[in-house]
């Protein structure tokens, strides 16, 4: 990495192989990439990517700023790939990570002034520890397809497609050849190039030789013919075709303007002495602003007379899947456990109306099964939250990997059929539960991709619209909402559906997103995705996601997350983990009163028994495994229920809460983020014995709570505790050596253990303060429940 100051008023349009990252200390400076423009101002950061033609304009006379250039070849022999790029943009994105990025830049202007040895050398250290942060949060490999929610098979023709080309792009090869080798017609895989990956085969084709021929042009003395011949073009003609009608201008101007780049180079290292003090004056105003807590211990001291707000009840809901797995009673057992130890009260369930439970069009209608399916939730005083439209079953290895995937129904119902299902469906809802009962549920339907929500004319938006309207004819307080974004990956969609919906008479009375910490860049026209560890992405995503409803003018009543993990993978064996369980917590915490719905992704893990599922634990996401052992999950929703309705602090770690009447009960949590192998490792791969490596680190931490202006007296605190060596059925099963096949009584004792460890003690207050010290292992879960002991 090199490392250079802005300080001239203007850098012309120009283009570069090294990526460069951009960090303004004063003043502002638009800039823009292609067609899209941002305004930075002072602590923001830009990356410009690889051969991505940009132009800086300053907005003020007294810009500064920074510029780190990132050798694009040593990374690139880093990472395995040349086929970088990243999504590094605070102007546009939020993450928890540009924070460690900033400190980061930082502490690089502080050190760059030094010039002795023992500098340049910490320096060359913290340059590898930014290039850390970037990869690991920011950068997407461009041959990474995993959260493009392709099958196997497309996802392995890609590569091989990919692969082929990068390896053979010096040599004169065909379309004819690629599909000689791959076993195809020139017809067939000339349209499946185009469709999957956005450009023609020769586009393609002539993206990766330019992206190499531009590395010659720039560092390399070698002609022109020299250069075009040796990155496979046929003559220099040709070259310099496809190099305009890429980069706008012939390859030797484009040379030109880069040698003559140096003097931009030159001029942006020198800094006069008022802004090398002004330098100074900014680091001194971040250390101030952001002065970091101990790394280890936390402080949490409260004023018990000042309430903050009131404790939300939007975590009360889970999503359990296919409705009619409802009528199992193992699935009815399980989830009655839930409700009674969580307080969940609002059940997602899906596929209602399918053909082989519901209806059929030469027999008509039979609501049998479904009463039975509703009846259940009811009498156990839980709430129906149902989508009215048709999900297939799936099961993930990964996101492009599926372990089951099963069409159940033929698909969509015709509008017509649709419309008469729904009349007869409401009328019989509201004729066997009342418009009082059914006004408390929440009616949704999913954007399935052939209804095709993008378009001014969708489809999605007639069926929804007969929901709506057949609903409010029965009473106008029934909501009504859609359609399942995914947050993070749907972005850039939601901007133009929400203009859609909007010039339509009916909107939602609600809208619905789903989360699994995915996040997804276009990229010449191509949806490039990859896994997110940012430690607060629901946060961020939905501050994210209501400002582009904001902007669009279009902000419906209520904002549901309906569905909502760390991972859509069946087969991750986190999801089994304490981590599971802290970051579940975590999230409750961070969320509260931000949405007015969240139902956790998902209750069970019935919900994916295979024939693959013969262990104990499977990686599944339920919060109850097969033999109804409880996992951490379960354990923190558990925690979130005893919380009291008031809410006296809220911070990263902890939430501290009271009913005013001299009780505080308290849920705390030592979550870890995710590390980078995580980022670059199938989820189905990671091993349950290498768990700690996928962590940041494995550090305890100290949290001490001070409550204020509590009654004088003597407390009994309860502590209620799940960590590695308490309570998590996972690392029981690794004292059994993981073993498959456990007898009866053996999963009894599973069961038995899995449970939080309890500790009690007693805490004389004499001066109104009350103090706890707790030390919390990695991903350990707490809660504390506090009473004031009366006595005659």
């Amino acid at each position: 990495m090199q490392f250079y100051f802005i300080t001239k008023a203007e850098i012309s349009a120009h283009y570069h192989q090294n990526p460069e990252l951009f960090y303004i200390l004063r003043g502002k400076m638009e800039v823009k990439i292609d067609d899209a423009v941002f305004l930075m101002n002072p602590g923001d950061m830009i990356l410009i990517n690889a051969n991505k033609q940009h132009l800086m304009s300053a907005q003020s006379d007294d810009v500064l700023g920074a510029r780190v250039e990132i050798d694009f070849h040593l990374l690139a022999e880093h990472m395995g790939t040349m086929q970088l790029f990243f999504w590094c943009n605070t102007v546009a994105d939020k993450n928890e990570a540009y924070q460690d990025l900033r400190a980061l830049l930082d502490r690089i202007l502080a050190r760059y002034f030094e010039k002795d040895d023992k500098g340049a050398l910490y320096l060359n250290a913290l340059y590898y520890e930014t290039l850390y942060v970037l990869t690991s949060n920011f950068l997407i490999k461009t041959d990474d397809v995993r959260a493009r929610y392709d099958d196997s098979q497309d996802s392995i023709r890609i590569r091989q497609i990919q692969n082929y080309i990068q390896a053979n792009y010096q040599t004169q090869i065909s379309l004819n050849d690629l599909a000689d080798r791959l076993y195809l017609s020139n017809a067939y895989l000339s349209k499946y190039i185009k469709k999957n990956m956005g450009l023609t085969f020769m586009e393609y084709l002539n993206n990766v030789r330019l992206f190499h021929a531009v590395d010659e042009l720039l560092y390399t003395k070698k002609n022109i013919t020299h250069i075009a011949l040796d990155n496979g073009f046929p003559t220099s003609a040709a070259f310099t075709k496809a190099f305009r009608d890429m980069y706008r201008e012939a390859p030797s101007e484009y040379r030109k303007k880069a040698q003559n780049q140096q003097d931009i180079t030159d001029h942006t290292q020198t800094l006069t002495e008022a802004e090398r003090q002004h330098v100074m004056e900014y680091l001194k105003f971040r250390e101030h602003k952001e002065a970091p807590e101990a790394k280890n211990s936390r402080q949490c001291t409260v004023d018990v007379k000042e309430i903050k707000e009131k404790l939300s009840s939007c975590c009360k809901a889970v999503s359990l899947g296919d409705a009619y797995s409802l009528l199992q009673s193992d699935v009815q057992s399980q989830l009655k456990e839930i409700q009674k130890e969580s307080g969940v009260k609002y059940i997602r369930i899906w596929n209602l109306l399918s053909r082989e439970n519901c209806f059929n069009e030469k027999e008509g209608y039979n609501f049998h099964k479904m009463d039975l399916v509703l009846d259940f939730l009811i009498e156990n005083q839980m709430k129906p939250y149902l989508e009215l439209g048709h999900k297939p079953t799936l099961f993930m290895y990964t996101p492009e990997r599926s372990v089951k995937e099963e069409e159940t129904t033929p698909g969509i119902y015709k509008i017509k059929v649709f419309q008469d299902i729904i009349t007869a469906l409401c009328l019989h809802l509201v004729n066997r539960y009342g418009v009082d009962e059914i006004e408390t549920w929440y009616f949704e339907y999913w954007n399935a991709p052939q209804l095709k929500i993008t378009d001014e004319d969708g489809a999605y938006y007639l069926y929804f619209e007969t929901i709506y309207r057949t609903l409010k004819e029965i009473s106008p307080a029934i909501k009504v909402g859609g359609a399942g974004f995914i947050l993070g990956y749907e972005t850039l969609l939601c901007k133009d559906i929400f203009q859609i919906w909007k010039k339509r008479d009916i909107h939602p009375d609600f809208l619905s997103f789903c989360s699994f910490q995915y996040v997804a860049m276009i990229e010449s026209g191509i949806r490039y995705g990859r896994k997110s560890i940012d430690c607060s992405y629901i946060k961020n995503q939905v501050d994210i996601m209501k400002k582009v409803m904001e902007e669009a003018g279009f902000v419906p009543g209520e904002f549901h997350i309906d569905e909502w993990n760390f991972t859509i993978s069946n087969r991750n064996v986190l999801n089994d983990s304490c981590e599971q369980g802290a970051y579940i917590l975590k999230n409750f915490i961070d969320m509260n009163g931000s949405v007015d719905f969240m139902a956790y992704w998902h209750a069970l893990d019935l919900y994916s028994d295979y024939y693959d599922t013969d262990s104990i634990l499977n990686g599944d996401s339920g919060m109850i495994s097969r033999d109804g052992i409880r996992k951490p999950s379960f354990y923190a929703l558990s925690f979130m229920n005893r919380l009291l309705h008031n809410v006296l602090k809220r911070d990263e770690n902890s939430i501290v809460t009271t009913n005013s009447r001299d009780r505080y009960v308290i849920a705390c949590h030592n979550f870890k983020r995710l590390s980078s192998r995580y980022v670059f490792t199938e989820e189905d791969e990671i091993r349950i014995e290498e768990l700690d490596d996928y962590m940041e680190d494995t550090d305890s931490i100290k949290l001490n709570f001070t409550l204020d202006n509590v009654k004088n007296g003597s407390y009994l605190v309860k502590i209620y505790y799940v960590n590695k060596e308490n309570g998590s059925a996972q690392d029981i099963w690794k004292q059994m050596e993981y073993t498959k096949g456990l007898a009866r009584d053996e999963i009894e004792y599973l069961k038995k253990s899995a449970i939080p460890c309890i500790e009690m003690k007693n805490i004389q207050v004499d001066d109104g303060v009350l103090e706890i010290e707790n030390v919390l292992k990695a991903q350990e879960i707490r809660l504390l429940d506090i009473q004031y002991r009366y006595h005659m």
